[in-house]
């Protein structure tokens, strides 16, 4: 009866210590995770990898998480591997210049850029996304395509085009392939893509890309530079 009662307490005990202990477990379980997408990758996450770098048993990723998926899903939550620049106010736009729209417009990809070139992680989970490698599933990603998209459709109402969407896909899909190609420590018709230097010459280029889309636009509205519907001041009257 006494070795009964004790083998009990033993595993009451046992369990209680366990559940004190999984909180620190997760978090050295999502923290490999990060260890290893910076170090090899996300094509290289497995449980077993990610269980010996957390020098934990590969069965509590299933029991806390359910799986790898489950386990990228809590990384992903925590940690929110997406760049996002400040959003362009459209509003503040409505009454801007043309030059000052696409001023605007240019200034929200480099900075957009610039911080996915800083972020390892945004990177690969990008990168996976594109290649559509099984247990990516970055909802905040989503959710912010979807905003980006919503943005891109103001903006273009803003000039009177249908082309937005197609515009900016060209110029963002362009700038993440050489954004991903730098990370791969890739030399592009000859730009270091992995120095400040090379990256001048490609903002460069993007801005020339912007003041000939305002230069086009502009004769396509056939105005002085205003956005349609813009109002005047009397000081911008022509005489």
């Amino acid at each position: 009866m006494v070795s009964g009662y004790c083998l009990a307490t033993t595993h009451h005990l046992s369990i209680h210590f366990m559940q004190r202990d999984r909180p620190q477990r997760e978090r050295r379980l999502i923290n490999a995770v990060g260890e290893i997408i910076a170090e090899e990758g996300f094509d290289q996450l497995g449980i077993n990898k990610i269980a010996q770098k957390a020098d934990v048993n590969k069965i509590l990723i299933y029991r806390y998480f359910g799986g790898l998926k489950g386990l990228i899903n809590a990384y992903v939550t925590q940690n929110k591997p997406v760049v996002s620049a400040p959003a362009i106010d459209v509003e503040r736009l409505r009454e801007a210049s043309l030059e000052e729209f696409f001023d605007a417009c240019n200034e929200y990809l480099v900075n957009e850029f610039r911080l996915l070139r800083g972020n390892v992680a945004a990177q690969e989970f990008l990168k996976a996304d594109l290649l559509n490698v099984q247990g990516n599933n970055n909802q905040i990603a989503f959710e912010k395509e979807k905003q980006l998209r919503d943005m891109i459709d103001d903006l273009a109402t803003l000039i009177h085009t249908k082309n937005g969407p197609a515009f900016a896909a060209l110029l963002i899909s362009g700038l993440t392939l050489l954004t991903l190609s730098g990370g791969q420590k890739k030399i592009v018709f000859g730009i270091d893509l992995q120095t400040d230097e090379g990256w001048s010459q490609i903002e460069a280029a993007l801005a020339n890309v912007f003041r000939g889309a305002y230069l086009y636009t502009k004769e396509r509205l056939n105005d002085e530079g205003n956005l349609p519907g813009r109002e005047r001041s009397p000081a911008e009257e022509p005489i």
